[in-house]
């Protein structure tokens, strides 16, 4: 639904249900996050009585893997194709949000360079947050290239 404001702009008003599904998708990847923080901390308590030291590497390293790289790549991953994609789509476009997007929030309509600036900003937190899985890749490589 469109709305003028006083000063001739244009805003599209917030839908409800991408808002709920917006708070939903934070909501659980939250919890997702603070249950594997949970038993990440429990099993690095648990490799402090451990006596064998080239075994306790191989666990820390599998904790690693396994409660942050993993879950860390799927919230990324969904993240950045859903930033990319609005990103194109505003380029596609013209104009942001693009005709075809639901927002979750109460948004000015911007067209020319403004949207052009959105597309990009959008984009590049796309590439950001790939590059966020490249990075917890790398480090993890480097940390536990001796084992």
């Amino acid at each position: 639904m469109l709305n003028k404001d006083n000063n001739n702009s244009q805003y599209i008003e917030g839908n409800s249900r991408v808002r709920l599904a917006l708070f939903a998708f934070l909501g659980f990847w939250g919890l997702i996050g603070f249950l594997l923080k949970q038993i990440a901390e429990k099993k690095i308590e648990q490799l402090n009585t451990a006596s064998n030291t080239a075994a306790a590497l191989i666990e820390l390293n599998n904790i690693f893997l396994n409660f942050l790289i993993i879950p860390l790549s799927i919230f990324c991953t969904i993240q950045g194709i859903y930033l990319f994609r609005l990103g194109v789509k505003t380029i596609r476009a013209g104009i942001h949000p693009p005709p075809d997007v639901r927002m979750p929030f109460r948004t000015k309509i911007q067209t020319g360079t403004a949207a052009k600036l959105s597309a990009i900003g959008y984009l590049f937190a796309g590439a950001c947050t790939f590059a966020v899985i490249v990075i917890l890749i790398l480090m993890r490589h480097d940390i536990f290239r001796h084992i």
